[in-house]
């Protein structure tokens, strides 16, 4: 007999876990991620659909769309009587204070004020000061100001929710000038001290595996305007690089890079992709081998380390950190300095 997917979750944890999703998200999921999520075959999946609306008293609606079957469950006419603890909205709170640096005031204020809210939910309402307790702050360097964003990041997430096409006056630095882009805005994301936009072209929805989906980043956007047209839901193209080194702008890559000894220990505590090869040696050194989606940010990367990691593939970007150190060292040779 074939070993199960998660030999650690019993089958009343699935059960209960997909009665969670299903009840407290309202999204919709097909047979095959709820198949992935739970780690179980669609038939597992079938079978835990069908004993959820006979015990647990709720409706699963199922329909084909786009050639997939998908799931999703009925609101029910009586609301779910839920509670809060302490321990829940202090994660709520760590979250917040993690991409504090990110949000714009008023945004900052508008989750703030949400996480309050929820301190009402407690069963025992002495516990609200400690829930509400901050333990946490980020310390970023660089940082982008994001005050006079607020609008625009409203708007972006409004047409993501609703799906609205839109169009996006944007500034490159590839540009001199900026230009007006008719995109699908459908995921932020937070990359280093920056916030992103994931977006389609309008000129792509029809034929997605033809095209890139652009990301954009937020601090380069002037102006923002929704149109009427709307979108149908799209799948993150990003699965297919997640978990690698950058944003995902090129074909994934691999890298190989010798560490010595002395950043051998930072290096091996992180993840640099989730495919990551580490191979330690004798002498306290290492070779990482992982994948990446940006030769530019590799390139800053390696320059990060000076002397201490050595590039050995691509071949092509050791000529790219020659030609950069070249300038480097006669920027900052003596003879050329002011």
């Amino acid at each position: 007999m074939p070993n199960k997917k998660d030999p650690y979750a019993s089958s009343a944890q699935k059960v209960l876990g997909l009665y969670g999703l299903l009840l407290f998200t309202g999204r919709k999921y097909s047979l095959p991620q709820l198949a992935e999520m739970f780690q179980c075959s669609k038939q597992t999946v079938l079978r835990m659909i069908e004993q959820i609306e006979r015990t647990h008293r709720i409706q699963v609606d199922g329909w084909m769309e786009d050639g997939r079957k998908w799931y999703r469950a009925r609101t029910p006419r009586q609301r779910p009587n839920v509670t809060l603890n302490a321990e829940a909205i202090q994660h709520l709170m760590l979250c917040r204070d993690m991409v504090w640096h990110l949000l714009p005031e008023a945004l900052r204020d508008d989750i703030s004020e949400t996480i309050e809210k929820t301190a009402v939910l407690l069963p025992e309402y002495e516990e609200r000061e400690d829930a509400l307790t901050t333990f946490a702050r980020s310390q970023p360097k660089g940082t982008v100001d994001y005050s006079k964003s607020q609008q625009l990041i409203t708007a972006l997430l409004r047409a993501m929710r609703e799906r609205r096409i839109c169009e996006i006056t944007y500034h490159s630095p590839e540009n001199s000038k900026p230009k007006t882009l008719t995109v699908a805005p459908y995921r932020f994301i937070a990359f280093r001290e920056g916030l992103y936009a994931k977006c389609r072209m309008e000129k792509a929805l029809a034929e997605p595996d033809k095209f890139f989906d652009p990301t954009l980043a937020i601090h380069r956007m002037t102006e923002l305007t929704p149109t009427d047209r709307r979108f149908k839901p799209i799948t993150d193209t990003g699965e297919a690089t997640e978990g690698t080194f950058g944003l995902g702008t090129e074909k994934p890559f691999r890298v190989v890079v010798d560490i010595i000894p002395n950043a051998a220990m930072y290096v091996r505590e992180r993840v640099w992709s989730k495919d990551q090869i580490i191979t330690p040696h004798e002498d306290g050194s290492l070779t990482l081998e992982f994948t990446a989606t940006s030769k530019q940010e590799v390139l800053a990367w390696m320059l990060s380390f000076g002397g201490e990691a050595t590039l050995r593939e691509p071949k092509e970007l050791r000529k790219d950190i020659m030609v950069r150190l070249q300038n480097m060292a006669k920027e900052h040779s003596w003879e050329t300095s002011p």
